[in-house]
């Protein structure tokens, strides 16, 4: 199913894959996960449970992501890298990929918050 990977690095974008969420979050977050609701955008961000504790480092864009869906308090953050799959299947309980119409608006978000970067350097 498609997923979007934030890496905490800046520099790198926002990439798309094809995951087995089962076998895979693991690995992409660094270690154990937890859900972050992403529910006006009918999405979830997965992320690294001790990403403060290990320090990993500060991920504006998911950061970001999660303040607009308020998701987090406003003084909170995420650390490390995110993975962003659609919403839960209520059915089977189970996570779906990310629709069309979801990874557009996540390029675009990329498109925006790389120009503003670029603008601020």
């Amino acid at each position: 199913m498609q997923a979007a990977i934030i890496p905490a690095d800046p520099t790198k974008p926002i990439r798309f894959e094809d995951i087995d969420p089962a076998e895979a979050l693991h690995g992409l977050v660094g270690g154990d996960f937890q859900l972050v609701g992403l529910r006006p955008y009918s999405m979830n961000m997965y992320v690294n449970e001790n990403g403060k504790l290990e320090r990993l480092p500060l991920n504006i864009r998911a950061t970001v992501l999660c303040n607009w869906a308020e998701a987090i308090r406003t003084d909170d953050y995420i650390n490390g890298d995110a993975v962003v799959l659609g919403p839960i299947n209520d059915d089977e309980g189970e996570d779906t990929g990310l629709a069309d119409v979801q990874i557009s608006w996540l390029e675009r978000f990329e498109s925006e918050h790389s120009a503003r970067n670029r603008a601020g350097d």
